[in-house]
């Protein structure tokens, strides 16, 4: 039976391979975002243009949708999904997920990033309607955004191992749960096949898809930060924070009952990257 599923922040990296194997498993798959265009639409998508801090645009968005999946970045993940939660409970939606984090938990709150994930959680767990939680680990796609202006730059030091996954894996687990009524309600931690460093990941990376660049250059978090400071640039700051964070935290969680329910994900990091040339 199709359903139709909305798609919120769709023009994210991490929201696309969710779309595509929702769209796949025969799903009417809706698209909403800011920047969502006719280049979707022409691939089989129905499209939604809006901003989610507006209630309207929203309503709109999730008319005769049964299913909404949220993909938020760069915004208070919490104040906005309350928006969502309460557009969702008017459009009667049977099902709200989100994406959310491997390091979520009460104990890392201290982080204001991952307070947000926490309160956009809870947003969800408590909004009465049957959910589900992704907290997948680090991304290999994420590697690309260390790379800038024909430079690779490794942030602080990133002692922690974590099991980095494909997106394409994360996107087959999201539709294979919205198959399966008994994934509702439960927290997915989507935790890939093998342990990697962040430094070592980014320079097996940087030799197969980079090789121009001869090295990997190490950025202390102390000059990432200053250079945050005196340009007055947000992002700058926002980053050095991000990784300030993960020196701290680690990946949480159990993945036994996600891969058992949902199928593991088998994607390693050498598989990954062929794919990438």
């Amino acid at each position: 039976m199709k359903e139709r599923i909305l798609i919120i922040g769709a023009t994210g990296m991490l929201a696309r391979p969710v779309a595509r194997k929702l769209k796949d498993d025969g799903n009417i798959v809706r698209l909403f975002s800011r920047s969502v265009s006719e280049k979707e639409e022409k691939e089989g998508y129905e499209i939604s243009k809006g901003d989610f801090f507006n209630p309207s645009d929203l309503e709109k968005a999730m008319k005769d949708c049964r299913h909404v999946h949220t993909n938020l970045a760069k915004v208070d993940e919490g104040v906005v999904m309350k928006g969502i939660v309460e557009a969702a409970k008017k459009a009667g939606i049977q099902t709200l997920s989100c994406i959310s984090g491997a390091s979520v938990c009460e104990e890392n709150r201290w982080f204001y990033g991952t307070e947000r994930k926490y309160q956009a959680e809870q947003a969800v767990i408590q909004s009465g309607i049957p959910y589900m939680i992704f907290r997948p680990s680090w991304f290999f796609e994420s590697l690309e955004m260390m790379v800038r202006g024909g430079k690779a730059m490794m942030i602080g030091k990133q002692p922690h191992p974590y099991r980095w996954v494909a997106s394409d894996d994360y996107g087959r687990m999201v539709a294979t749960a919205y198959a399966k009524p008994e994934a509702r309600n439960r927290i997915f931690y989507v935790l890939g096949p093998e342990y990697h460093k962040m430094r070592d990941l980014l320079v097996n990376y940087v030799k197969a898809v980079h090789p121009e660049i001869k090295k990997v250059s190490d950025v202390p978090l102390w000059m990432m930060k200053l250079i945050g400071l005196v340009s007055g640039k947000m992002d700058i700051k926002g980053v050095a924070d991000l990784y300030g964070y993960f020196e701290k935290a680690r990946e949480q969680g159990d993945p036994a009952m996600t891969n058992e329910l949902l199928g593991k994900p088998e994607i390693t990091f050498e598989q990954w990257v062929k794919g990438k040339n």
